[in-house]
């Protein structure tokens, strides 16, 4: 059975294309995705960047499975999370910290067909969790 894993694994590249988002207004994103391990993983860096220049948002992600529970995860790192954020599958492409909202609700989507797209979600304590940002892209 093909996992999300393979699916990523199998999409390494270079992606390019645009996105927008509530806080960030529009941007262009470049994603890079690459194999890890002979495809135990892979890597996806993400970069945002507004239309003046200004980097938005930067991230080092590794989705692998986790050894110990055996899920897909997603190890998420960015300045605005401050640290390393740990994501589990929930369904076919999203994966989420599963703090509801009691605590800081992540999501991210990773969809992959005729394009790539990457949405950030989250919501604050005590709010429901929202889409917060989605780029589009398309592999060079």
């Amino acid at each position: 059975m093909e996992t999300i894993i393979d699916r990523v694994v199998s999409a390494a590249g270079r992606y390019e294309g645009a996105g927008d988002g509530d806080e960030s207004g529009p941007f262009t994103a470049i994603i890079e995705i690459a194999s890890i391990l002979d495809g135990m993983g892979a890597t996806i860096d993400y970069v945002a960047t507004a239309p003046d220049g200004t980097e938005l948002h930067a991230e080092h992600t590794t989705i692998a499975f986790d050894m110990w529970s055996g899920e897909a995860t997603l190890y998420v790192l960015c300045a605005e999370l401050n640290g390393v954020g740990q994501l589990i599958e929930i369904s076919d492409s999203t994966f989420n910290n599963g703090r509801g909202t009691e605590g800081f609700e992540l999501q991210i989507e990773i969809s992959l067909g005729d394009t790539l797209d990457y949405v950030w979600s989250w919501g604050p304590p005590g709010e429901e969790l929202a889409e917060q940002s989605r780029a589009t892209l398309s592999l060079r």
